[in-house]
C-alpha cells in the first residue's frame, strides 16, 4: 500500500531530511514506529539532524499501516511545517527549492555570521519564519551554553526553515538590530540602504564558491566549461577512445557532463550514454550532478541511476530502453551483461569510466573492457559498432616500476585494457587550471617511538599464552607456513586469518573431537586477532583506547554465553593500565592547534588505517580540552570485518550524515577521520588540511590522498615515526615525477604507444583459458557444517535457489540447530523481506529468516559461515561466495513449500 506516496517521498527525500526535525514529529513516531527505531532516530539526531531525518523517511517508507501518509501531514501540520506539508500534499517543490541559494549562501558565511549576531535581539522579529518551540530553544541555548551556541542553533534553524520568506525576515531582523556587518554578509550593497533582494555581494560570494567545486555554475544545476576542461574534452568530442588525466578537483565531473551532452547532440536516438562510478558514495555525487545538470540544460533528457541492490531489482533492459543517460556503479553492469539483459556493449554508445586506474585484475571495469575487447578483436563482429570509451582519472600511475621505461609499460598496458591510444591532458591552458587547482604544500614529520610501555609487555604475554593453549590442542604451526609474525603487525593478521582458513576444513577421524577442536582454534584464533589489533590501535593512539577496545571485545564474548574456552581467555583479560604518553599523538595536537589557531576556519580529513583507530582518535579527540571544539566525524566503510567499536560499518545514509555535517560549515564538525573510503572520488571542496597519520600507499593513492585538500593553501602532513614509511612517500613523489614524464613522452612520441600495444596478446590468453572446459556442478548429497564448531546445520538437498542470488532451506528442522534474533534494518525487496538474524549456538552468524509473499520463516542463510562437506568422501571444502561452489542446487518453486510445514 501507498507505493505512490513512498516512491514520491524518496524522489523528493531531499526537502524532507534538510527541513524536518524528526524530535517535533515524535508523536507521530511513537505511534507508527517501533519504540527502539524512535530510540535509535533521536540518538542520531543528537549528532546529526540530517541523517536523522534520513533514518526517519528510510523507516516510514516501510510502514504498511492504514492511514500512515495522512497522520505524517497532520503532525507536519501540527507542527508548523506548514510549507513542507503543502509541497508534500501537491507534489511540489519549486517554493521550497526558491530558497535553496539563500539557504547555501547563509551555510557559506554561518562561521563568521554566528560571531557576529545578537541572537535574543533577532527573535524578536523572526517569530514570522521560526517556531515557538526553536525559540525557546534558542533561549535555553543562550542560558547554557552562551551567545555563539545560541547563533549556531539559530542558524540551523533558518537553514531548516520551511518559510517562503524567512530569508527576507533574516534580513530585515539584521536590519532592524543594526547588525550591520552581519547584513553585510549576506548583501553588502543594502546594508547602509535598507531590505532588498540578495544581489551583487552574495551571488558573487556564492559563484565563488561554485566555482571552486570544478565548474562555473549558471542558472539551476547546469554547469559551464573552463578553458582547460575544454582542451581536456577535444579528443572525446572528436568520436575518439580517451583517457583524460587531471588533477583533482579541475572538475573532471563538469567534463564528462559536457561530453555527454555533445554526445547525445551528435548521435541523437542513436546514443545511450553510461556513466560508471566505482563507489556507492560517489554514485550518489555523480548522479546527483548529473541531474541537476540535466534538469537545467534540457529536462527531456531521459536520466536514471542504479546502484547497490538495485540491479538485481530493477531490469536492465527496461531501464536501458526508457533512458538516455544510465550512473551506475559497474559491477551491476557486469550482472546484466551475465544474466543476458545487455547481450552486447553494442547496445551503448557511449561508457565513461570513472577512476579508470581501476581497469585491472578482477575489477568490473576490467570485466567489461574484456568483453569490449573481444568483441572488436573477434571476427564475428558482425558490423556491430561498439561504444565510444572515455576515461577518468588524476593519475595513471598503476603497477609497480623503477623507471620511466617501465611506467611507460604500465600507461600503455592501461590505455590497451580501455582500447585507448590518447591520454588528453592540460597543456595550453595550465596558467587557468592552477587560477583553480590548488596543490596543497607537502611536509613530513618524523616522530620519536614511545621506549618502554607495559601495555606492550603485558599483551604479548597474554597472546604469548593464548598461542600457548592453543598448541596443546593443536600443531596450529602446521596449518600456516607464515614465519616471522610479530605481535602488532599486519603479518601476524595474515598468519590468523591462514590459520582460520584451515581450521575451517580440518578433518578428524573423530567427529566429536573435530567440532571440539574447531570451535577452540576458532576463539584462540579471534582473541589473538583482537589482541593484535589493540597493539595496533596502542602503537598510534592511546593505551586507553587499546584497552577500551579490548573490553568492548570482551563484554560482548561475555554477553553472547561464553563456553568453557571464552571463559578461560577472558580471564587473561585484565585492566592493568600502565599507560605512557603516545608521542605522535602529542606531534598531532600540536599540529591541529597550530593549524586552527592560524585559521579558526580550517577544515580538515584525518586518513587512518584502520576503523578501530578512526574511533580511538574520535575519541581522543572529543576527551582532549584543547581538540574537542573539533566535533570529529568518522567516515568508514562498509566492509565485512567488523570492529568492535564501529560495528560492521556505516551505512550509506549514516555516512551521508557525516559527510553533510562537515561539508555544511555548520560548526558540527571540523575535521573528518576517513579510511580508505574517502581516498577516491568523494568531494570535499572544504577541506584545506589533509593529514595522513602512518597512511601511505602507492602513486595512486597518494594524488587521490592529497587531492582532498581543495581549498587554497592547502596542507598535506604525513605524521610517523617510521622513517622508512615517509622514504615511501617521498619516493612515490618522485615516481609521481616519472610518470608525467612517461605521458608526455608517450604523447610526443605515438608511435612508442603503437608499439607497446597488448591488445591482442592479451585477447590470445584469454582464448586459450576458455578453451579449458568448464566444470560442471556435480549433482549427489552434500552437508553444511557450521564453520566455527562444525555442527550439522542442513544438507544441500534442501536448498533452494529464489531469484538466482537467495539461498532458502527448506527444512524446518534447522531452527532446532540455531537461534534467531529481531533483525536490526527490517528490509524488503523483490517480494523478500528480512524479519529476523540467524545464528549456530556457537554465536555465529547464519544468515537472516526472511518472508517472501505469504510465506514466512524461511532461512537463507551464507555460503560464508559453514563448510561444505561431501557425503560420500566426506572431503570438506570452504567457500565465500554461492557462486563458487561445485555442487548443484535447484531453483526455488512456491509447490516446494506445499510439501514442507515451515
Amino acid at each position: 500500500m501507498y507505493e505512490l506516496e513512498k516512491s514520491n517521498l524518496q524522489r523528493c527525500s531531499k526537502y524532507v531530511i534538510h527541513i524536518l526535525r524528526p524530535s517535533y514529529v515524535k508523536g507521530f513516531m511513537t505511534t507508527y514506529l517501533q519504540p527502539e527505531v524512535a530510540e535509535r532516530i533521536l540518538s542520531e539526531e543528537s549528532k546529526s539532524v540530517t541523517a536523522a531525518a534520513q533514518v526517519f523517511l528510510d523507516q516510514v517508507c516501510l510502514l504498511d499501516e492504514l492511514g500512515w501518509y495522512q497522520a505524517l501531514l497532520d503532525a507536519l501540520e501540527a507542527e508548523d511545517y506548514k510549507g513542507l506539508c503543502e509541497a508534500l500534499k501537491g507534489w511540489d517543490f519549486q517554493t521550497l527549492e526558491s530558497t535553496k541559494e539563500h539557504r547555501v549562501l547563509l551555510d557559506r558565511i554561518e562561521p563568521r555570521f554566528t560571531k557576529l549576531i545578537k541572537p535574543r535581539d533577532l527573535l524578536l522579529h523572526l517569530g514570522d519564519c521560526l517556531r515557538k518551540r526553536e525559540c525557546e530553544e534558542i533561549l535555553a541555548v543562550k542560558n547554557l551554553k552562551g551567545q555563539i551556541a545560541a547563533a549556531e542553533r539559530l542558524t540551523d534553524c533558518l537553514k531548516r526553515s520551511d518559510k517562503q520568506n524567512w530569508f527576507k525576515l533574516l534580513k530585515s531582523a539584521l536590519f532592524s538590530c543594526e547588525l550591520t556587518e552581519a547584513l553585510q554578509l549576506l548583501e553588502p550593497d543594502t546594508a547602509t540602504s535598507g531590505v532588498g533582494e540578495v544581489q551583487k555581494g552574495g551571488e558573487k560570494r556564492l559563484r565563488e564558491e561554485e566555482e571552486r567545486g570544478g565548474g562555473e555554475k549558471s542558472r539551476g544545476g547546469e554547469k559551464k566549461m573552463r578553458e582547460y576542461q575544454r582542451e581536456l574534452a577535444e579528443p572525446v568530442f572528436q568520436g575518439k577512445n580517451t583517457v583524460i588525466c587531471a588533477p583533482t578537483g579541475c572538475g573532471k565531473t563538469v567534463v564528462a557532463l559536457a561530453i555527454c551532452e555533445q554526445h547525445l547532440k551528435v548521435k541523437g536516438k542513436g546514443a545511450k550514454v553510461v556513466f560508471m562510478a566505482t563507489k556507492v558514495d560517489v554514485f550518489n555525487q555523480q548522479y546527483k550532478l548529473f541531474q541537476e545538470h540535466f534538469q537545467e540544460k534540457d529536462p527531456d533528457i531521459r536520466i536514471d541511476g542504479l546502484c547497490g541492490n538495485q540491479g538485481d531489482q530493477l531490469s536492465m533492459k527496461v531501464v536501458m530502453e526508457n533512458n538516455d543517460i544510465i550512473v551506475l556503479t559497474p559491477q551491476i553492469l557486469v550482472n546484466a551483461m551475465a544474466r543476458g539483459e545487455v547481450p552486447s556493449l553494442s547496445c551503448f554508445s557511449l561508457l565513461i569510466l570513472d577512476e579508470c586506474h581501476n581497469t585491472t585484475g578482477k575489477h568490473p571495469y576490467n570485466i567489461i573492457m574484456t568483453s569490449y575487447l573481444d568483441a572488436k578483436l573477434s571476427t564475428e563482429q558482425n558490423g556491430q559498432h561498439l561504444p565510444q570509451i572515455v576515461g577518468l582519472t588524476a593519475s595513471v600511475g598503476i603497477g609497480s616500476f623503477k623507471n620511466q621505461s617501465e611506467a611507460e609499460n604500465n600507461i600503455c598496458q592501461l590505455c590497451a585494457s580501455l582500447d585507448s591510444r590518447i591520454i588528453s591532458t592540460i597543456h595550453t591552458n595550465t596558467d587557468e587550471l592552477q587560477s583553480y587547482v590548488h596543490t596543497p604544500d607537502k611536509e613530513f614529520f618524523l616522530v620519536q617511538k614511545r621506549h618502554i610501555d607495559p601495555f606492550i609487555r603485558i599483551i604479548h604475554d597474554i597472546m604469548a599464552k593464548i598461542e600457548g593453549l592453543a598448541k596443546t590442542v593443536y600443531n596450529i604451526e602446521s596449518l600456516s607456513s607464515i614465519e616471522n609474525r610479530d605481535y602488532g603487525s599486519q603479518k601476524y593478521e595474515q598468519w590468523i586469518v591462514d590459520v582460520q582458513k584451515k581450521c575451517r576444513v580440518l578433518q578428524l577421524k573423530d567427529q566429536e573431537e573435530e567440532s571440539r577442536v574447531c570451535r577452540a582454534l576458532y576463539n584462540y584464533t579471534e582473541h589473538l586477532r583482537k589482541y593484535n589489533d589493540a597493539l595496533i590501535i596502542n602503537e598510534d593512539a592511546r593505551t586507553k583506547d587499546a584497552l577500551e577496545y579490548l573490553s568492548s571485545f570482551i563484554q560482548q564474548v561475555k554477553n553472547a554465553g561464553h563456553d568453557k574456552t571464552e571463559r578461560q581467555l577472558t580471564a587473561y583479560f585484565d585492566g592493568r593500565r600502565g599507560q605512557k604518553e603516545n608521542p605522535k599523538l602529542d606531534m598531532l595536537q600540536y599540529i591541529l592547534e597550530e593549524q586552527y589557531r592560524q585559521n579558526d576556519e580550517t577544515k580538515s580529513v584525518l586518513f587512518v588505517r584502520t576503523r578501530a583507530l578512526a574511533d580511538a582518535l574520535k575519541s581522543w579527540m572529543e576527551e582532549s580540552d584543547s581538540l574537542k571544539f573539533l566535533k570529529p566525524g568518522v567516515l568508514i566503510g562498509r566492509g565485512r570485518k567488523s570492529s568492535q567499536l564501529t560495528g560492521s560499518g556505516m551505512t550509506l545514509n549514516s555516512k551521508k550524515g557525516v559527510l553533510d555535517s562537515f561539508k555544511s560549515f555548520d560548526n558540527q564538525s571540523k575535521i573528518l577521520i576517513a579510511t580508505s573510503v574517502a581516498d577516491e572520488g568523494i568531494d570535499i571542496p572544504q577541506c584545506n588540511l589533509v593529514l595522513m597519520y602512518e597512511y601511505v600507499g602507492n602513486v595512486v593513492k597518494m594524488v587521490q590522498v592529497r587531492g582532498r585538500g581543495r581549498a587554497q593553501g592547502s596542507k598535506c602532513i604525513l605524521v610517523s615515526d617510521k622513517k622508512d614509511r615517509i622514504d615511501k612517500e617521498k619516493h612515490n613523489m618522485e615516481k609521481e615525477k616519472i610518470v608525467e614524464r612517461a605521458i608526455r613522452n608517450l604523447q610526443d612520441t605515438p608511435t612508442e604507444m603503437l608499439r607497446k600495444v597488448f591488445q591482442r596478446g592479451d585477447k590470445v590468453c584469454r582464448d586459450m583459458v576458455k578453451m579449458v572446459p568448464e566444470r560442471p556442478r556435480t549433482e549427489g548429497s552434500y552437508q553444511l557444517l557450521c564453520s566455527k564448531c562444525k555442527k550439522h546445520s542442513c544438507y544441500t538437498d534442501d536448498i533452494r535457489v529464489l531469484q538466482d542470488s537467495h539461498h532458502i532451506v527448506l527444512d524446518p528442522t534447522l531452527f532446532s540447530r540455531a537461534r534467531t534474533e529481531p533483525h536490526p534494518k527490517p528490509k524488503g525487496f523483490m517480494g523478500l523481506v528480512k524479519t529476523r538474524k540467524l545464528f549456530c549456538h556457537c554465536g555465529l552468524d547464519w544468515g537472516i529468516v526472511a518472508s517472501y509473499l505469504t510465506i514466512q520463516n524461511l532461512p537463507v542463510l551464507k555460503i560464508e559461515s559453514f563448510v561444505v562437506k561431501n557425503c560420500v568422501t566426506e572431503q570438506q571444502r570452504y567457500y565465500r561466495k554461492w557462486r563458487d561452489v561445485t555442487f548443484s542446487m535447484k531453483t526455488f518453486e512456491l509447490t516446494d513449500i506445499a510439501d514442507k510445514s515451515l
